[in-house]
């Protein structure tokens, strides 16, 4: 019995390394990209494939999902018209990528350009305006962008923080750091609106950082995360598509 359980766990590893590293290069081939296509890859690789932790120590567990599902749409759906009102109080709506510049990665000759015009998120957006399209585009948001990034920021990183200071020290590290990895937005924004932007991003992060604390599942923050990301970006930061 002990061997078998020992040969399950070694299996259920490895099928979870080889995951973790594939799913990110398909979606490279494909021409698919964002934060969200490696988030989820590193802290299963330590937390699972090297700690032998289980799944549930990146918050991913079946406690209290009803209550996680319940906080998640709504704190999302309050976020996001909060957050977009935010923006148009702060006149950084109404913005368009499909003549942006490409984000570009390089030392001397070499370079990597990504077209930010066919990232995935950006090409579901566009197609947002059929029901059909719309569903899509909130699926993709909560289960590909909310689980994937949450996972990382609530359910790995500030995790890890908190076991060296105090929970809301914990909560507002995760925040700052999280709002910086968004520093991308100054390809769009001036600097001076652009950190306007990562404050917002900031205080949200702060929100869901208390609300993975306080309701111990991921699943409330990431549908928060997706549908609240969901919202300000279809009908606020880029109106010009609705």
């Amino acid at each position: 019995m002990n061997t078998n359980c020992f040969r399950t766990k070694y299996l259920f590893r490895v099928c979870t390394a080889f995951i973790s590293i594939f799913i990110p290069l398909l979606l490279l081939v494909k021409g698919i990209y964002g934060s969200f296509i490696f988030t989820f890859s590193i802290p299963f690789i330590w937390q699972i494939v090297y700690l032998g932790k289980p799944v549930s120590s990146l918050g991913l567990r079946k406690k209290s999902l009803g209550l996680a599902i319940v906080s998640g749409v709504v704190s999302g759906v309050i976020l996001g018209l909060l957050g977009g009102k935010a923006l148009q109080v702060s006149g950084l709506v109404s913005h368009s990528l499909v003549n942006s510049q490409n984000i570009e990665f390089g030392i001397g000759a070499f370079k990597i350009e990504f077209s930010l015009a066919k990232e995935l998120g950006y090409q579901l957006l566009t197609m947002s305006n059929s029901f059909k399209g719309l569903i899509l585009y909130f699926l993709f948001s909560i289960v590909v962008i909310g689980l994937g990034e949450e996972i990382f920021w609530r359910g790995f990183i500030q995790r890890k923080i908190a076991n060296r200071v105090t929970k809301t020290a914990a909560i507002a590290t995760t925040a700052i750091l999280f709002a910086l990895i968004h520093s991308y937005i100054f390809i769009v924004l001036p600097i001076n609106r652009g950190i306007i932007f990562l404050v917002f991003i900031g205080s949200a992060g702060a929100i869901w950082g208390y609300l993975y604390e306080r309701i111990d599942n991921i699943w409330s923050v990431a549908i928060s995360h997706g549908i609240s990301s969901a919202i300000f970006w279809k009908y606020y930061f880029f109106t010009a598509l609705t």
